[in-house]
């Protein structure tokens, strides 16, 4: 299985600016990532667990919607998906879905 700090490595190639499950109370630096595991698949064979890929859920957050540089990065990742974009704050937020 990997591991979430695996995806950090992953995620830091593309924007330098990354946080894994951020609390609150951290002032954020843009444009950044931040992605948190949500789910994982499971696979079962004679009831037993045999494969197991976690799902996080990643959020590039940029001042500007010219982003299409950290878009099409995101999206050449295995498993990776695009859901939704909504502004918050003045900040564009693009959501991802990644199984890794």
């Amino acid at each position: 299985m990997r591991t979430w700090s695996e995806l950090y490595e992953v995620l830091h190639g593309i924007v330098e600016n990354v946080y894994f499950q951020t609390p609150e109370n951290l002032k954020m630096k843009y444009p950044c990532i931040k992605f948190e595991r949500t789910n994982a698949l499971t696979r079962f064979a004679d009831n037993n667990p045999y494969q197991t890929t976690k799902r996080y859920t990643i959020t590039l957050i940029t001042k500007t919607s010219d982003n299409d540089e950290y878009l099409d990065k995101l999206l050449k990742l295995p498993m990776c998906t695009y859901d939704r974009q909504f502004i918050t704050e003045g900040l564009v937020h693009d959501v991802f879905t990644i199984y890794f």
